[in-house]
């Protein structure tokens, strides 16, 4: 069973600079590596229509479409790698005019993992928009990684032979 802990489930951190989304994950970290870095399970838990080169200076292309229809693109850069313990992106959408630093680390945890997101940058956020953005970032990232929970966990289960089928 995974447990799931944010920095706060109604509003934005009170800095509005920095998001910082927490789960421990009941898998090792190998199993939670694997499925941030091998594509077929990344794109099983974040979307099928995106790229990631899991790599130092490697980019991430997400394709979407917000609440009101309107196509985007959310680009990003590998600035640091260390398998297995994280990596860092500079991150932002198309129509920003500043970057986003998101940093990625996981830490053995008894049998599992506790992986800890953390979305740094937003008081370069226009201040009209701060406050959504940082709603919309948060849930993003608790729904990104509670599928990145079942997925690993689903792969550590596979590893171990408890599972047959799966990704």
């Amino acid at each position: 069973m995974a447990a799931e802990a944010a920095h706060d489930d109604r509003q934005p951190p009170e800095d509005g600079g920095t998001l910082v989304i927490t789960r421990t994950v009941g898998a090792d970290p190998r199993s939670v590596w694997a499925c941030l870095t091998e594509p077929d399970c990344f794109k099983a838990w974040w979307r099928d229509n995106l790229e990631f080169e899991p790599a130092l200076g490697g980019r991430f292309v997400e394709p979407w479409t917000d609440p009101s229809g309107r196509r985007k693109t959310t680009t990003a850069e590998v600035t640091a790698f260390h398998p297995p313990k994280g990596f860092v992106m500079v991150w932002a959408d198309e129509d920003w005019d500043f970057d986003t630093i998101v940093s990625v680390s996981l830490e053995p945890s008894g049998d599992g993992t506790h992986v800890t997101i953390e979305h740094q940058g937003w008081e370069k956020a226009p201040e009209p928009d701060r406050a959504t953005l940082l709603l919309d970032h948060r849930d993003g990232w608790q729904r990104h990684l509670a599928g990145l929970a079942t997925d690993a966990e689903e792969h550590h289960a596979r590893r171990k032979g408890n599972l047959r089928n799966g990704h």
